[in-house]
């Protein structure tokens, strides 16, 4: 009976920790990046499309966050 107990608390904890680990994989690798990426490549004039964006993927990253490029929408 402990067993039982034991197995299926061990697989419920190894999937949590598994989903978890995915999951925080898939937000940096998603996320994180281009959003350092983005933040980094901001000069002086945050509305121009920075090196390594075109103008459309620029534009569409600015619609993501109208709060801190209203200006340039």
């Amino acid at each position: 009976m402990y067993g039982k107990v034991i197995i299926i608390t061990s697989l419920i904890v190894a999937a949590v920790i598994v989903s978890l680990g995915v999951y925080n994989y898939y937000e940096s690798t998603k996320y994180g990046a281009n959003y350092q990426r983005a933040i980094a490549s901001e000069g002086s004039d945050v509305c121009a499309t920075p090196p390594g964006y075109t103008d459309e993927e620029w534009r569409q990253h600015l619609g993501h966050h109208p709060d801190r490029y209203a200006q340039c929408l």
